[in-house]
Order: C-alpha cells, then sequence, then structure tokens
C-alpha cells in the first residue's frame, strides 16, 4: 500500500476516533456500539491489508497430510 495513502488514512482515522470520543457522551448507547464496531472492522482490515503478502499460518504441512486423503475422498465420487 503506498505510504502516503496510509499516513494520510491512518491521520483520518485518529481524527475521526478523536471526534467520536469527544460526542459520544451525547449519543445512544447502541448508536456508540455500532460505531466502535466500524472502527474495530476499519483497524483489523487494516491490519490485514499490510500483512497481505506473508504467510500467516503455515499451511503446507497440513495440506501434504490431507492431500491423499481428499483425493482418495474426491475420487469415490469420480
Amino acid at each position: 500500500m503506498n505510504r502516503i495513502f496510509l499516513i494520510f488514512f491512518v491521520s483520518m482515522l485518529l481524527l475521526s476516533f478523536g471526534e467520536f470520543i469527544l460526542k459520544r457522551k451525547g449519543m445512544d448507547g447502541r448508536q456508540q456500539r455500532v460505531i466502535v464496531i466500524f472502527y474495530t472492522l476499519t483497524i483489523a482490515f487494516l491490519i490485514a491489508l499490510q500483512f497481505q503478502y506473508y504467510q500467516v499460518l503455515p499451511t503446507s504441512n497440513v495440506m501434504n497430510f490431507l492431500s491423499p486423503h481428499v483425493k482418495r475422498w474426491v475420487d469415490q465420487f469420480l
């Protein structure tokens, strides 16, 4: 991801979150929860985007173990 965009996006996110913190007293409880959920999802997806090119879980060993079993199972249907 472009660094300039990332810096801009994170700064806008922080400013928006700060504004939410200041104005949350006048909001309904459900509205606060929805906004917090959206902020949490945004931060989680932003973190996920940073690691999109890295393999987080080593699945090659699992796939090597499961591939023959899955192949036999699929061959039963064919």
